[in-house]
């Protein structure tokens, strides 16, 4: 069977297939569901295989077209989830040009983090020169070794050619790799931490990788589009160049070493799902503490209560919540938890209550980011949590006054 893609670029969410089949194989379309995949080879020139393999291929409605005694299947396109294509080169001409070095390259969304540590291009150089300014490069090391460099990636229009030119994605570049697998889930370790430090979420949308005897490209499709941070929200890690890389660095090294990199991968989604209704968001920012709290005390014990984990993480960092409205703590008046716990059991909130219940949404919030800081071996006085930039916050300021009229409501008749 032939096949034909379409919209492949590397910032794409959405790609296309065109199928071509023979009339039996139109009808065995017809009459299965999806998804599918395709794996097809062809020899573009001598020396060179290339290979197509693309998966979660979910085709259109079909219908049937009788016209005499003729019958048409449609059922021929849809879209992609994944495709990966494989040049091989044999040996000859081809392979001999072809350079011993060669890099991985990842394609990536926009986020504050990449934006301030990306290398400037040969314009930007230029023009700063001409000013008498300059930018030294940055790097940071991953696991094996390797280095990545962060460059703005230039988009150009898909339609037409009189859109303007822009920079709004970013590639990174890493060299020296010992093996892909490993240069991949670096960039992608690398992409949730400047994700969690820029308060916008990230993705590696499109990676190649290769040897002098092949090059692999993979693109990766059916993603959301996801929501930039307002221009009045301040990203966690301070607007300083060589601050964001140092704290890129040193939590890349954290997590690297460290067990539970999956909790606290939740944990950072759940910050950055701002989609949710104020109830859901509770829940899923006290779930994400609880993960945190296993990566940042590296607790092995299956399921442990959070008030255990709470307990060990205040005996290592005792000052890490101060001025923050308690999470466990029933002392002064309800904790963050009877929000969480009230949601869970059904309870409903009054609108009198909404505003109480906004202010423990924000304050869940600066919990899971001091402990996501603090586990990955950072200064929260170096961020934009600590006490000094909180008390601009009136969510940070009134919050007592809060749990003072929960504690009338939640009083027994």
């Amino acid at each position: 069977m032939l096949a034909q893609f379409s919209k492949i670029v590397p910032y794409t969410r959405k790609a296309r297939i065109y199928l071509f089949p023979t009339v039996e194989q139109a009808k065995l379309l017809y009459g299965s569901s999806g998804p599918f995949s395709f794996e097809a080879s062809f020899v573009p020139q001598d020396g060179v295989i290339e290979s197509y393999k693309a998966s979660d291929i979910w085709l259109d409605s079909g219908s049937q077209i009788v016209n005499r005694e003729a019958v048409y299947w449609t059922q021929t396109s849809g879209q992609i989830g994944s495709l990966e294509t494989k040049m091989t080169y044999l040996s000859g001409p081809e392979l001999d040009r072809r350079s011993e070095d060669h890099p991985a390259w990842f394609v990536a969304r926009r986020c504050f983090a990449l934006q301030i540590i990306a290398n400037a291009d040969e314009e930007e150089l230029e023009v700063a020169t001409k000013f008498g300014f300059s930018r030294t490069d940055i790097s940071l090391t991953l696991s094996d070794g390797s280095q990545a460099t962060v460059q703005r990636y230039m988009r150009f229009p898909r339609h037409g050619v009189g859109r303007e030119v822009q920079r709004n994605g970013y590639a990174i570049t890493v060299r020296g790799i010992k093996n892909a697998r490993t240069a991949k889930r670096d960039v992608d370790a690398l992409l949730i931490l400047a994700s969690f430090a820029s308060r916008e979420r990230s993705v590696n949308a499109h990676w190649s990788s290769g040897t002098k005897e092949d090059l692999t490209r993979t693109w990766r499709f059916n993603f959301a589009k996801f929501p930039r941070r307002g221009d009045r929200e301040d990203p966690l890690v301070l607007r300083d160049r060589e601050e964001c890389r140092s704290f890129l660095q040193k939590a890349f090294e954290v997590y690297s070493a460290s067990k539970h990199q999956e909790l606290l991968d939740s944990a950072v989604f759940a910050l950055l799902d701002k989609k949710r209704t104020m109830e859901l968001r509770v829940t899923h920012l006290f779930s994400g503490i609880q993960g945190a709290l296993i990566f940042a005390t590296q607790t092995m014990a299956k399921r442990p209560p959070i008030a255990e984990l709470y307990r060990r993480f205040l005996k290592a960092h005792p000052n890490a919540f101060d001025g923050l409205w308690p999470l466990l703590d029933p002392r002064t008046g309800p904790p963050l938890a009877y929000f969480r716990n009230a949601i869970v059991h059904g309870e409903a909130f009054s609108e009198d209550d909404w505003l109480a219940l906004s202010y423990a949404g924000d304050h869940l919030r600066w919990h899971l980011e001091r402990i996501i800081l603090v586990a990955l071996g950072w200064d929260i006085e170096k961020s934009y949590v600590s006490d000094r930039v909180l008390g601009h916050f009136y969510a940070y300021a009134g919050w007592k006054a809060e749990q003072s009229k929960l504690v009338t409501r939640t009083a027994t008749p």
